[in-house]
């Protein structure tokens, strides 16, 4: 394998690297030879200004109507572009990449036989902030920031600042819902709340980070209680990749992420392992990431996740799906489909010979099958499909799904801890495995099993699902929840669950849950939960056998 080190390039630690590093890589574009780039020990300095400007529509992430006055939609930077590379292998080293501004730390299009290897990403005093309760009264909190914010006083109000951001210490505190919670008597669990300073009247600072808010109501909070303030409309991510091939994420550590901290989209082959997405350990925060650890689209082949260290997530710590897209304009046999979901669109994930089902939005079943035979992107909401058979007025009462685009899934050995939401959302109809995992502090479901067409819009059914070994403990919501979100029942939606030898002890779990299921199996798990007992709840539609303790 071809050697490439990064310092004959003067791409060398301690120094402000983006131009040189990005001009590297593309210039590593037109060399298809097995090759590796390697770096030397140290930490890197990039400074968003100095970042390529990709335009990226990236799924579940900034939607229609989040956009700001002056932003262009969908202009992103990418502190390190990867674009069209093939047969790389990136050495770390233990380089530390520190990124200055608001940006998407890595961006990989169209690679094939792509591997980034230990190597580390860290955010310069990112727009997270995290307020402290370190005394109430009967009328007003004080709160302290944490040492890593930086904070001015102009025109009686006190603001949030930093390189690309200047955020009003109140910003929507009326309508904010997604603040993060991590209360004193947990502190490995957050949660979401209401802004803490909703109802203030005043916010006066008091020297050394700590503000008092004075309140005309009784401090709803205790001495301990820690909020997380950020920015949710997810504009930048982590690692954002679309159709590659062959992806490898091999220790490789995130820090922060102002969106989502890994998102594949349409790739074939992921595997992502001995991976953390964790706040560092000198870091007084607890969150690493505005919203998922994982989210993969409309991807193929084989989606690995195995020994990865997943604490502190603003959403779900992963979501596998693929997207239902309702039709229009059908000619013979021709039809375009449709983004329905504003945080979803731009990007086509059909190809020449894709399988797709037709499927009743109401009963979430197929009701017919077709090939594609050519698919193209008509505009950043529709997609031109032609099938090798002519469309009738039932296919029109469909939306399609893309039976191709339905990775198996391989999530194993990882630890899932302080996850605002859900551990796992699971909707792929390929084969799934889930065992030897450590599910913690989730506030919602471990395990969800969705399917839905008119909300999200993500696809579709289970078939093979296997999740064992695992052990889940101070989990909310169900450990493992299977919920087709079908407004009307034709037949089971989701077949073929397994649960099996899995230790379940949390004492606020409700247990587990089944809609719409067939040929589920419960078996061989131990129940430790306190004086709560085992839970099994299925609804008269789901054919459940559970045997054994």
């Amino acid at each position: 394998m071809k050697k490439i080190y990064a310092d004959d390039y003067n791409i060398l630690p301690g120094r402000e690297v983006a131009a040189q590093l990005n001009a590297l890589l593309a210039a590593l574009a037109a060399d298809d030879e097995q090759k590796a780039l390697v770096f030397k020990k140290g930490e890197y300095f990039i400074d968003a200004d100095n970042a390529p400007q990709p335009v990226l529509h990236i799924t579940n992430t900034i939607g229609d109507g989040e956009w700001k006055k002056g932003e262009e939609p969908h202009r992103n930077r990418a502190a390190i572009l990867f674009d069209k590379i093939k047969n790389l292998t990136v050495e770390g080293n233990s380089a530390l990449f520190t990124v200055r501004g608001q940006l998407t730390n890595a961006v990989m299009r169209d690679c094939v036989n792509l591997t980034l290897k230990d190597l580390s990403f860290k955010a310069v005093n990112p727009d997270m902030h995290a307020l402290k309760v370190v005394k109430k009264g009967k009328s007003f909190i004080d709160f302290e920031t944490d040492a890593q914010s930086e904070y001015e006083y102009r025109n009686g109000k006190y603001f949030f600042v930093g390189k690309d951001y200047n955020t009003p210490f109140c910003e929507s505190r009326f309508t904010a819902y997604w603040i993060g919670k991590v209360p004193k008597d947990n502190l490995r669990s957050v949660f979401r709340t209401s802004h803490p300073l909703r109802g203030a009247i005043s916010v006066r600072g008091k020297g050394d980070r700590v503000f008092r808010a004075r309140y005309i109501f009784k401090p709803f909070c205790e001495e301990g209680d820690e909020y997380y303030l950020f920015d949710v409309r997810r504009k930048y991510q982590g690692i954002f990749a679309e159709r590659c091939n062959n992806l490898v994420l091999d220790g490789v550590k995130q820090h922060f992420n102002y969106g989502l901290a890994s998102v594949f989209q349409d790739c074939e082959d992921v595997t992502v392992k001995n991976c953390v997405f964790a706040p560092d350990a000198e870091s007084p925060k607890k969150l690493a990431s505005v919203a998922d650890f994982m989210q993969v689209c409309c991807c193929r082949g084989k989606v690995i996740v195995r020994d990865n260290v997943f604490c502190g997530a603003g959403d779900d710590c992963l979501n596998v799906h693929g997207i239902h897209f309702p039709l229009k304009n059908l000619r013979g046999n021709s039809a375009e489909a449709v983004f329905r979901h504003p945080q979803t669109h731009g990007f086509c994930p059909f190809r020449q010979g894709d399988r797709v089902r037709f499927v009743n939005p109401l009963t979430l079943l197929p009701e017919d099958r077709a090939a594609v035979i050519g698919a193209e992107q008509k505009d950043e909401y529709t997609l031109s499909l032609t099938f090798d058979k002519n469309l009738s007025e039932k296919h029109a009462r469909c939306v399609i799904e893309n039976a191709t685009a339905c990775p198996d899934l391989v999530f194993s050995g990882n630890s899932v801890d302080r996850i605002i939401t859900r551990g796992v959302l699971i909707t792929t109809s390929g084969r799934v495995l889930v065992e030897n995992n450590d599910f913690k502090n989730t506030s919602m479901h471990a395990v969800l099993v969705s399917d839905d067409a008119k909300n999200w819009y993500e696809s579709g059914f289970v078939q093979d699902v296997e999740i064992r070994n695992n052990r889940f403990s101070a989990n909310k919501g169900y450990y493992v929840c299977v919920k087709p979100e079908n407004s009307k029942f034709a037949g089971f939606v989701h077949s073929g669950v397994k649960i099996e030898n899995n230790i379940f002890a949390s004492e606020y779990s409700k247990g587990l849950y089944f809609k719409d299921t067939g040929r589920a199996e419960v078996r061989g798990n131990s129940y430790v939960c306190g004086k709560k007992t085992k839970i099994i709840r299925s609804e008269v539609r789901s054919d459940v056998k559970e045997a054994g303790k």
